[in-house]
């Protein structure tokens, strides 16, 4: 396993990987808006209920999506600073940090261990994000609302 040259090779790595997936998460945010804003014509009754009920399981499935996207590249690049000889290794690693899980059972090698702040920091960040995006779609939906 490779240890990175300097401190500030770690730094650069997660302050990149931090700004690739925010701009990502923020480009499947908007396109979902998009998305929604246009099945956003006035429907009434059940028809409202259904449309409503797929537009927010739709967004649901997509940020998921993403978030695994997302763990996926943290685990890519796990693999490709030598941090890890295996995709699912990488990955599950990277998909407990992301979440905050941190079970533990699997480390980073010394020398890169700040990733797995960044990554944990990363998914705080995204998460936050989703679930903003959740929260406001809902209130847009709610029952009632003839706009």
């Amino acid at each position: 396993m490779n240890a990175p040259e300097t401190f500030t090779d770690e730094l650069l790595i997660s302050g990149g990987m931090m700004a690739a997936t925010v701009f990502f998460h923020a480009i499947i945010i908007t396109a979902s808006s998009v998305i929604m804003r246009t099945a956003g014509q006035r429907l009434w009754g059940p028809v409202r209920f259904i449309r409503d009920t797929l537009v927010l399981s739709a967004a649901s499935f997509i940020l998921l999506a993403a978030h695994s996207a997302e763990a996926a590249a943290w685990a890519f690049v796990m693999i490709k600073i030598g941090a890890f000889g295996a995709f699912e290794e990488a990955f599950y690693f990277a998909s407990v940090a992301f979440t905050t899980l941190g079970f533990g059972d699997v480390l980073l090698p010394p020398g890169w261990r700040l990733l797995a702040g960044a990554i944990a920091a990363d998914g705080f960040i995204l998460f936050g994000m989703s679930a903003a995006f959740l929260f406001e779609a809902v209130r847009k939906a709610r029952i009632g609302d003839p706009t």
